[in-house]
């Protein structure tokens, strides 16, 4: 319950007052909100055993189907935010999930944020990446008794992942038809064990009603140079997890750090940190079935990091990639990790956050909500 609600209040952040910053005209703003009602369906990548056919019905699960209900926002160059990313949309959505097995899967709903950036316009067609990220509930996980086999969803919540291109074609001064294609992840972070997850790739058919009409985003003209800053970023992170190992015990452990970054700002909206994240695993020093094991020097692991950062306003969406310099189970230098996620900065220069923390592109290790501070220096 605690995870859920931390999970709706950062989502509300991102979704409403993430776009928020001080106006830059002072022109009478006329909102252009819109409703958007999508429908995918795609195919599930065999990346599991449990997708490819290790299930109770014995078949492959190979379909997906969803229905998806938005509600949008595109403003023509209010904030500067808005005339860096050349008028996104943004916004809240829901969708309803249909795996075609609802006895091991269930029917899950997610509820996410949005943020559509343009790649291209044409007079009567726009072309825009879109990014979701949320959470998702009403699976029906694994249980040893009732739900032996799904090894992909371990627990009740999960993390909804999109990553999409949308083209959109103006039927009407209100009214858009558009047609995508997305990439869908579903997994809870490694907090509730087994956690496979799920990889989607969908086709999808979106019709879009702008209730004032399309904003004028032509005449938007790109912003110019903004101040600049260099950061120094320092980061609190902490999650609980269950190994893989362990996969199928009930044991949780602790994870806690402290991250430091050096990140330089080198255009209106993209920064570039290098640094390091230290962490103490409990995990790392567990007896063999599975209890935690001694508390040493052990559990301690040191990484090394790039860290790329895309600014919309109060909001930051955080990637990065490193390498474990010093990890009891892989070795030094010798083992990747990957970090995807959001932050808001809710007080001046304090942030809160949530990111996925994973090895090899696809395997969550768990999730790293996090508190920072940053000490800034104009240039």
């Amino acid at each position: 319950m605690l995870m859920k609600m931390v999970f709706l209040s950062l989502l509300t952040l991102v979704s409403l007052s993430g776009f928020a910053q001080e106006d830059t005209t002072q022109v009478k703003k006329r909102q252009y909100p819109a409703v958007s009602v999508n429908f995918a369906s795609g195919k599930i990548l065999p990346t599991t055993d449990f997708v490819r056919g290790d299930n109770l019905s014995g078949a492959p699960i190979t379909r997906y189907q969803a229905y998806s209900l938005k509600a949008l926002w595109q403003n023509p160059g209010y904030r500067d935010w808005q005339k860096v990313y050349r008028c996104p949309y943004y916004g809240m959505g829901v969708t309803m999930g249909n795996f075609f097995n609802e006895a091991e899967i269930g029917h899950p709903v997610s509820v996410y944020g949005i943020l559509g950036i343009p790649i291209k316009r044409w007079k009567k067609a726009e072309l825009y990446s879109e990014f979701q990220f949320g959470l998702a509930v009403g699976w029906n996980h694994y249980d040893s008794i009732t739900n032996p086999k799904n090894l992909v969803i371990g627990g009740g919540m999960t993390v909804h992942l999109n990553l999409g291109v949308n083209a959109l074609f103006h039927l009407t001064r209100k009214l858009d038809a558009g047609v995508g294609v997305s990439f869908i992840h579903f997994s809870n972070g490694g907090f509730e064990r087994p956690n496979r997850g799920f990889n989607i790739y969908a086709p999808s058919l979106e019709i879009k009603y702008h209730l004032n009409g399309h904003p004028e985003v032509k005449g938007v003209a790109q912003h110019s140079r903004l101040a600049r800053s260099n950061d120094l970023y320092l980061m609190l992170g902490y999650g609980d997890h269950q190994l893989v190992t362990y996969e199928m015990s009930q044991y949780y452990y602790a994870v806690a750090g402290l991250s430091a970054f050096w990140s330089p700002q080198l255009s209106n909206a993209f920064r570039l940190g290098f640094g390091t994240d230290l962490n103490y695993w409990m995990g790392l020093t567990a007896l063999a079935d599975g209890s935690i094991g001694p508390r040493d020097f052990r559990n301690l692991t040191i990484g090394l990091a790039i860290q790329p950062e895309f600014i919309v306003g109060k909001l930051t969406l955080v990637g990065g990639i490193g390498i474990y310099a010093k990890h009891l189970q892989y070795g030094n230098f010798k083992q990747t990790y990957q970090r995807l996620g959001v932050r808001y900065e809710f007080i001046e220069n304090i942030s809160f956050g949530v990111n996925v923390r994973a090895v090899n592109y696809m395997l969550a290790e768990f999730l790293e909500f996090n508190l920072g501070y940053r000490f800034r220096w104009m240039r």
